[in-house]
């Protein structure tokens, strides 16, 4: 092969299109404007930013095909309608979101596989991990108890039923959190006049970790009459629980705050990878692999690694506080989906190190081919000393621009919910949340219970002046 030196411009065009195409920043640059609009306490801009990424004009509009992150981006459109109290639309996205994460696990993806250690991050398909998956059907029962729709609640309950069980078997215990779906579904199905099937819920719940569940255990035990050991310790904890009376209904508050922690691409010198600390023997370098990763080390400014690093959100608020009413409850149920978050990121963080790693050494033997091919060319007699040593460079260059890590995920789940539970009278009732402690907001509801029902008020802090 032999290299003309006016086709060098054109080489050197190709290597920029590739360094160009690095600007963009995978799913992080199509989130950051939707990210800016909630930090400045703006959600409604942040669900016209959410609409603009999928391609539509207004939220009831679907996206036309499916693009590469249509799902993620419908979940979290599905988290600001939500939020805003626009629950029609927003269990709308979570089926979609749903069916299209159903439909991926069964997909093969062997072309991505290869992309993500040859190319980019990013390349194969996005794989939810356990708690984001759960916590679709966790948010649409939420949406729909909102709504007054038990039948909707009782749908997404039995498929988280399903996904909890086989995470038990297939997923470390600390990146799938059972505890609140556990709790809703109890409350969906005891609702809807299934007392077994409540109690088998809200057990499941009270076996991970949920003490203050005693009482709805020893409760619903008593009125099916189970022996289970559970049940049993639920009656020494809450000997005295009671039903409500015929003229009392329940209201369920639900908090959801802050933002999960999420992912921003980061360039790190390889030297920095070479030492860190590799925790699961899956993903260490093999001898000859150090000796290469020693040897880019040593040759230039040139070998990066680009990777993704989590990034915590901001968290406006330290404290909640709920009113009904003149009474004032305590949470009965605290999830910290930032801990899970973190523990997800951990499980992973090797695998995508490596993966990290293999697509810096392609890149620095395209660098080092093209080198060679100018060379043997006479390149450097053609042009000037140096001219091949600087296309493979700039080779090297364009390839690293363009490997976009992977920063896909749910970056709209709250970082924590509280649930709140209070037998109120018959009537309407108003219901205040505040978040305080650096920041403040208030929300408020009037949500009216009739005798033996019950009322759901979902409150969301995005920001401190979000609502």
């Amino acid at each position: 092969m032999r290299i003309k030196p006016h086709t060098l411009p054109a080489l050197v065009a190709v290597a920029s299109a590739l360094w160009l195409s690095g600007c963009y920043a995978g799913y992080q640059g199509a989130v950051e404007n939707m990210h800016a609009a909630i930090d400045a306490g703006d959600i409604p801009t942040a669900l016209a930013e959410a609409n603009r990424a999928l391609g539509v004009d207004e939220a009831h509009q679907m996206p036309r095909g499916t693009a590469e992150d249509t799902t993620l981006l419908l979940l979290e459109r599905a988290t600001l309608l939500q939020g805003l109290g626009r629950h029609e639309d927003a269990v709308r996205d979570f089926a979609e979101a749903d069916k299209a994460m159903e439909i991926l696990d069964l997909s093969q993806d062997d072309a991505g596989a290869v992309g993500e250690y040859l190319f980019s991050g990013d390349a194969g398909i996005y794989r939810a991990p356990p708690h984001e998956k759960l916590m679709v059907n966790t948010l649409a029962m939420i949406s729909y108890m909102s709504l007054g729709d038990l039948e909707g609640a009782r749908v997404e309950a039995r498929r988280l039923g399903v996904l909890q069980k086989y995470f038990k078997d297939a997923a470390p215990e600390e990146l799938a959190l059972y505890g609140l779906g556990s709790y809703l579904a109890g409350f969906v199905f005891e609702q809807s006049g299934d007392t077994e099937e409540a109690l088998r819920y809200y057990m499941e719940a009270y076996d991970n970790g949920y003490d203050e569940l005693a009482e709805q255990v020893a409760y619903l035990g008593e009125r099916v009459g189970s022996g289970h050991d559970l049940v049993s310790r639920a009656r020494v904890e809450a000997p005295s629980a009671a039903a409500p009376t015929r003229d009392e209904g329940e209201m369920l508050v639900i908090v959801q705050s802050g933002r999960v922690p999420y992912k921003q691409a980061e360039r790190l010198p390889v030297g920095a990878f070479v030492v860190a600390p590799v925790a699961d023997a899956r993903w260490q370098m093999s001898p000859a692999e150090r000796r290469r990763a020693d040897s880019l080390v040593a040759e230039g400014v040139l070998k990066w690694i680009n990777f993704p690093v989590l990034q915590r959100s901001p968290l406006p608020f330290r404290r909640f506080s709920v009113s009904v009413g003149s009474s004032r409850p305590d949470p009965q149920i605290f999830m910290d989906l930032e801990e899970c978050t973190i523990a997800a990121w951990e499980y992973d963080k090797d695998k995508l190190m490596f993966a990290a790693f293999t697509r810096m050494v392609a890149r620095a033997l395209a660098g080092n081919a093209t080198e060679a091919v100018a060379k043997g060319s006479k390149l450097d007699k053609q042009l000037f000393p140096g001219a091949s040593a600087l296309l493979g460079a700039v080779v090297e260059g364009g390839l690293t621009a363009a490997d976009t890590p992977d920063t896909r995920s749910w970056t709209l789940l709250p970082a924590n919910i509280r649930v709140y539970r209070v037998k109120v009278d018959d009537g309407t009732h108003r219901i205040m949340a505040r978040g305080s402690g650096g920041a403040s907001s208030r929300q408020s509801y009037e949500i009216e219970v009739p005798s033996g029902r019950y009322g759901v008020a979902n409150f969301r802090f995005f920001a401190s002046d979000a609502f």
